[in-house]
């Protein structure tokens, strides 16, 4: 950020939606034609099928997650920044746990390191959304409802971080881990009306502001 360059939330939004799309295109490489033919083939590529499927969906859940974290920020700052790159680099193992999972279901690194991932990156997703603070954030309708959502977020972070140990037991607790990260979070309630209109009245405003090369 030499020159006094700012990096705005539409730069930083941009770059992440970017990775995003990467990650879930690097899934479906992983799938390979089968060597029998017919029912056979199909059996033969089931896990990798099934463990794609999975991981896209729970890819999907995190852009989601990670657009509604920035919906109601209009500034970010350095540390937002780091923080962001850190959540990315989460998503960005997660095709390598899938890797593991599909050629080796029943071993407890690929379904480790997919609830270690999963752990890891709603935890430096909440770090990242307390670092850039929105003047929505002091509304009383919105402070009870963040304090659910981020108390459910680290519960879940924590749940998936123990179920990655618990995976080198049986890798089903890494995969019921995951499954249940994405079902919670698809079954999260809506945000309360006044966020809505706080989105739609910045987004026709366009005023994202962006950091100096100081931070």
């Amino acid at each position: 950020m030499s020159g006094g360059k700012r990096v705005t939330k539409d730069r930083l939004e941009t770059c992440s939606d970017s990775i995003f799309a990467i990650v879930l295109t690097l899934l479906v490489l992983d799938l390979r034609v089968p060597l029998a033919h017919g029912p056979a083939g199909l059996e033969q590529i089931a896990p990798s099928l099934l463990v794609h499927a999975a991981t896209f969906l729970l890819v999907g859940v995190f852009w989601m997650l990670h657009h509604g974290a920035l919906a109601r920020v209009v500034e970010v700052n350095t540390r937002t920044l780091t923080l962001n790159l850190l959540t990315l680099f989460w998503i960005t193992l997660l095709p390598y746990g899938a890797k593991n999972a599909a050629e080796r279901p029943l071993e407890p690194l690929g379904a480790s390191l997919i609830s270690a991932c999963c752990g890891f990156h709603l935890l430096s997703m909440l770090a990242m959304r307390l670092s850039a603070h929105s003047t929505i954030d002091d509304n009383p309708q919105m402070k009870s409802w963040r304090f659910f959502r981020i108390l459910l977020l680290a519960i879940v972070a924590g749940a998936d971080l123990v179920s990655s140990v618990l995976s080198w037991v049986t890798p089903w607790v890494g995969y019921s881990a995951a499954l249940a990260t994405v079902i919670i979070w698809l079954a999260m309630p809506s945000p309360p009306e006044v966020e809505k209109k706080f989105q739609i009245r910045n987004g026709f405003r366009r005023r994202t502001r962006g950091i100096g090369a100081a931070g």
